[in-house]
């Protein structure tokens, strides 16, 4: 009868030990991963640091080249800034801003209207200061109304040769109903008589107007006065 020769510790230790190798072989296998991972990540990391070291460096040419740009337009806004200002000196220097430009704008329609400028020349020569002025005086008239069922009312200038008379719109009551005075904030019609001649001026209070009458030049600032009335403020200087 033959003993067999099995023994169970040995049995156990080298299933101990292909555990432990096993173990190992894995390990061994994370290890390289992690190795192999972190080997990986440093080369990606290079790459991208270098990737952004000239992208930092495009940047920075771009900003130089922007720089230099800005420096350019802000030295050529400058320079146009100048000539502007030279050039509106310029024009002022010909042409005067304020009353003198006013007048220029004004014979220039004149003449484009078919003016004589011999003509219009003398009129300018002959153009002097008032003089001989009288003190201002004042009168008044009724302006007439659709609403308004009275007489005419005229105001009578320079010994009757120059009426001045008016309409306007109706003022309004409390309930929307129209007065037979007139309401002064609204347009009103002023007309001049002078013999034969009739002049209108439309607007909203003050107006102001100058006619001639036997070498002396009339000057009227109508104006609003009591209820339903305007005031006529004038006077007269020699003409010419």
């Amino acid at each position: 009868m033959s003993i067999s020769s099995y023994n169970p510790h040995t049995r156990y230790k080298e299933r101990n030990a292909q555990r432990m190798a096993s173990a190992l072989g894995v390990l061994a296998v994370i290890l390289l991963s992690i190795l192999l991972g972190f080997w990986l990540g440093k080369q990606y990391g290079a790459e991208h640091l270098m990737t952004l070291k000239d992208e930092v460096q495009t940047f920075e040419q771009e900003r130089a080249l922007l720089q230099d740009q800005v420096t350019e337009l802000s030295a050529t806004a400058q320079t146009a800034n100048t000539r502007y200002e030279q050039l509106q000196q310029e024009v002022e220097s010909i042409i005067p801003a304020g009353p003198m430009q006013d007048l220029v704008t004004l014979v220039r329609e004149q003449l484009k209207q078919g003016m004589d400028a011999e003509r219009l020349s003398f009129v300018i020569r002959s153009a002097r200061p008032p003089s001989g002025c009288t003190e201002a005086q004042t009168k008044r008239f009724v302006i007439n109304t659709p609403a308004y069922s009275g007489p005419e009312s005229l105001a009578s200038v320079a010994d009757g040769k120059i009426k001045v008379g008016g309409k306007g719109v109706s003022a309004r009551s409390a309930k929307g109903l129209p007065e037979a005075w007139y309401d002064p904030s609204k347009r009103v019609e002023v007309f001049f008589m002078n013999g034969s001649k009739r002049e209108l001026k439309k607007g909203v209070l003050p107006l102001r107007y100058s006619t001639v009458v036997e070498n002396r030049e009339y000057r009227f600032t109508i104006e609003k006065g009591a209820k339903s009335f305007a005031k006529v403020i004038y006077d007269s200087c020699a003409y010419p």
